[in-house]
């Protein structure tokens, strides 16, 4: 954009907060919400679809009501690294076992293609290429049966991005709008909406909440639209015992709409990009995008209707 035209959010403001929380822990999500709905503090719940039970889709449909939903991948397994020489090891080999990621294990009652393997942070499970990617490929129909068809957009990794070329392939190919593939605890980029959505991170997680979100309450105004993104589990609050860290943030982050823009981040991410596709010419700007955007230019105040032209 140019002729001094700065974008920014629907209430006016340049910053916005979310959070992508994993897994689908029932009651820590609950809480979490509790606490958090009050604020009207809003974001993505990326969900495991074995953990979901579509024999209570109204439940689970009332209780994310309002949040964006994001497939997790069904068990939520690490994948075969293609850098890793795997060996098959006999269930009798595994009382010995040792910490060795190419060591692989059968277990007990898992589908075809999962196994464990022992690493320093204990056993996890870890699945064959396609038994991983039909994982993904389930979870996504199962969690759209409860949620609604086209309602997942948004592919978020088990543990980490994974060194495995033909899932990133299938994953780009399905139509996911944008993957998250770990997190940094402490922003690194200017609280920048992230420009590559398909490997981006959230920037502040539960042990950080506090010290992050202050830097972004006073984080300078450079023009551009940012985004304070909270990870990673509703549980992790739970594990080191400082949901009142939650509690404050929402009390004074929380509440603010003049300040902050409480959206998902699929709201966030649209919302950037509708303000990226703003056209001008002249003394007309053109909005070519489905949403309307918000505009200052000099102190003066405008929205760009949908697929409308405005002059200024």
């Amino acid at each position: 954009m140019s002729k001094g035209l700065k974008a920014l959010y629907p209430n006016y403001s340049s910053k916005a907060i979310s959070f992508t929380i994993d897994d689908g822990n029932i009651p820590m999500d609950e809480k979490f919400i509790s606490i958090t709905a009050p604020a009207l503090i809003k974001g993505t719940f990326n969900l495991c679809s074995n953990l979901v039970g579509r024999d209570k889709g109204d439940f689970y449909r009332t209780m994310y009501s309002g949040y964006e939903i994001a497939n997790h991948c069904k068990y939520h397994p690490y994948a075969m690294d293609d850098s890793i020489e795997y060996t098959f090891c006999d269930a009798s080999e595994r009382a010995s076992a040792v910490a060795d990621p190419s060591r692989l294990y059968p277990k007990e009652g898992a589908p075809e293609g999962i196994y464990s393997v022992l690493l320093e942070r204990g056993w996890r499970d870890i699945a064959e290429t396609d038994t991983y990617i039909r994982c993904i490929d389930e979870s996504h129909r199962e969690l759209e049966e409860v949620f609604g068809e086209g309602s997942v957009v948004s592919y978020v990794w088990p543990f980490c991005e994974q060194n495995n070329a033909r899932i990133k392939e299938h994953i780009a190919s399905v139509g996911y709008e944008n993957v998250r593939r770990t997190g940094c605890t402490r922003d690194t980029t200017g609280f920048a909406v992230p420009k590559n959505r398909m490997a981006w991170s959230y920037n502040a997680d539960n042990r950080t909440l506090l010290e992050v979100a202050r830097m972004y309450e006073e984080y300078p105004s450079d023009g551009e639209l940012k985004a304070f993104i909270l990870g990673v589990h509703s549980w992790d609050f739970e594990r080191d015992s400082n949901w009142q860290d939650l509690e404050k943030f929402a009390a004074t982050y929380g509440g603010r709409p003049d300040d902050y823009w409480y959206a998902t981040v699929r709201e966030i991410f649209d919302y950037a990009d509708a303000a990226d596709a703003l056209v001008v010419d002249g003394d007309t700007v053109v909005n070519p995008s489905d949403l309307d955007v918000y505009v200052d230019q000099n102190g003066k105040r405008y929205v760009i209707k949908a697929g409308k032209s405005l002059k200024i």
